[in-house]
């Protein structure tokens, strides 16, 4: 398993990925626009921060996300739009290399960063992966049925 900064070859891949992702949500979200994700996903590898884990095969994982503020605020945090990792490579080392370098990132700038998982199962196990790299909750999400 490796770990690289995202380039524009991969916009492909990080594209299926990202399907997936979708696919597997419980909850019922709006389907894709694949003009808007392709735009997303190469202004984040062009404007933000996006890395890729990979194998000889295919790109296996992927984070990526850029600069913001909240409404009240000028100061800036990282935050994901993006983390997901193929189930078949989820016990691999993926999802540890791709958080390690966003934490990276944020901690080389000197901004925080926040990540969030929204709409998707196994929330136990993700709260448990994230407070592994110190983060704490900071809220939930409702959304209307």
């Amino acid at each position: 398993m490796q770990l690289r900064i995202a380039n524009p070859i991969d916009v492909s891949a990080i594209y299926l990925l990202l399907n997936q992702m979708h696919r597997e949500t419980e909850l019922e979200v709006p389907p894709i626009v694949s003009e808007t994700l392709i735009g997303k996903i190469n202004e984040v590898i062009h404007r933000g921060v996006c890395f890729v884990t990979h194998n000889e095969k295919e790109l296996t994982g992927a984070v990526g996300g850029q600069t913001g503020t909240d409404w009240w605020s000028d100061k800036p945090y990282l935050g994901d739009l993006f983390f997901y990792v193929l189930p078949d490579h989820r016990k691999s080392r993926a999802a540890m290399m791709l958080i390690k370098e966003f934490l990276k990132v944020g901690r080389e700038n000197k901004i925080p960063v926040r990540m969030g998982h929204v709409f998707s199962g196994d929330i136990d196990r993700k709260d448990k992966f994230y407070q592994h790299f110190g983060f704490v909750n900071a809220g939930t999400i409702y959304v209307e049925k």
